[in-house]
């Protein structure tokens, strides 16, 4: 396998998420795609439905007996595509939706899986289970899912652009929509009606005046800000009318060790106040609740993958921390696998108009992810899938 060419075909195949885009392309071409590499690199597949046309990804090659069992997961898909978006290439870098969030990584993952399977391996082999997720630009729903669907695993990577850097810790992400309600009126008599679109103009002001520079303030030593915001806005029904509803949903970033049950205690402050002074306002329980990264320094899955980074690039590997969430949120914050995260590209160059990964460092987490499939010894014993050691 060539890594730049099979980087070039996933990112040629359209993934686009549809719950973001319902006219996108999905996923299921990205999961024909897997199905079939993981097949010609002796794996067991099957794909799991989570929503029609929207399959998860599961293969299994068993290693050499008592050896450790890793998961390598990456997400199927993408967010839409800006128009004139397409596949470039040049001696340093590949351009296209995908190339950094996150088919770099999946790419290089397959070839360390085909080099350190392909019989040059002379010490123990572990067992290799690959998922590919859907929806994780949108809820993760793929990888809540992956949790009824994976064998007992003891480590998971998680495919993401770290700019190779092993991430042991990040932000959780909790989502709520919050109502403002008011009384209609023609806009003629506008003082006869109560307006919900300035009731909740006056919530969005009040969260940017005195949450948000709180929150800036104190950021997580890896993680930084885990900030709160209005992300989406709702209301009114006609340009001739007082608006009498108006839906805000705020986002939440969460810190690491924070449960999301606290993650709106600012918010509601705030809200409480309004109320008080006499606005109709209420928040919805959240949609999306999900924990942070949060796994110890000392954890024998950190030192294992950090030994390996350091052993590629020939520099100390700093186990580093990231603001944006992964798949993690759910396979360890939920599944309680122990999960790290690392991939080629900057999480600066996803999403962009002219997302674009670093090659050098495509062909260096192949090295990378090798070296650890190679070096599980490190691990010690079978860690167990069960609430981790700490």
């Amino acid at each position: 396998m060539d890594v730049v060419d099979l980087l070039s075909e996933l990112v040629a195949i359209d993934s686009t998420n549809r719950t973001i885009a319902p006219d996108g392309a999905g996923e299921r071409a990205m999961a024909a795609a897997l199905d079939g590499l993981l097949v010609g690199l002796g794996f067991t597949v099957v794909q799991h439905e989570v929503t029609p046309g929207r399959p998860n990804v599961v293969g299994v090659r068993a290693g050499t007996p008592g050896a450790p069992t890793i998961l390598l997961e990456a997400h199927l898909d993408t967010v839409p595509t800006p128009p004139g978006l397409v596949l470039t290439r040049t001696a340093d870098r590949l351009g296209g939706r995908g190339s950094c969030d996150c088919k770099g990584a999946l790419a290089a993952m397959l070839v360390a899986i085909d080099q350190v399977t392909s019989g040059s391996s002379t010490g123990p082999i572990p067992t290799i289970v690959v998922a590919g997720s859907v929806d994780e630009e949108a809820g993760m729903t793929g990888a809540a899912a992956l949790l009824g669907q994976l064998p007992p695993v003891d480590v998971a990577i998680i495919a993401e652009p770290t700019s190779l850097v092993p991430v042991r810790a990040h932000n959780g992400i909790v989502r709520c929509r919050v109502r403002a309600g008011g009384r209609a009126a023609h806009t003629s008599l506008a003082h006869l009606g109560v307006n919900a679109v300035a009731a909740a103009a006056t919530l969005v002001a009040r969260v940017e005046r005195d949450v948000v520079p709180k929150l800036v303030a104190s950021p997580d030593p890896l993680t930084g800000p885990a900030l709160l915001t209005a992300a989406q806005i709702r209301g009114g029904t006609a340009p001739n009318v007082v608006p009498s509803n108006c839906e805000i949903v705020f986002d939440r970033r969460t810190p690491p060790g924070l449960s999301p049950d606290h993650a709106f205690d600012q918010l509601d402050a705030v809200i409480a106040d309004l109320v008080f002074e006499g606005h109709d306002i209420t928040r919805d329980d959240p949609f999306v609740s999900l924990a942070g990264l949060d796994l110890p320094a000392t954890h024998p899955a950190a030192t294992w993958l950090a030994a390996a980074a350091a052993d590629v690039t020939g520099t100390p590997a700093e186990l580093g921390g990231v603001a944006f969430a992964t798949d993690a949120c759910q396979l360890s914050g939920v599944g309680s696998i122990p999960c790290l995260v690392l991939g080629p590209g900057s999480i600066d160059q996803a999403h962009t108009a002219d997302e674009w990964v670093d090659l050098h460092q495509v062909h260096a987490a192949v090295d990378i992810y090798a070296t650890a499939l190679r070096t599980t010894s490190a691990l010690g014993p079978v860690i167990s899938n069960h609430p981790r050691n700490s």
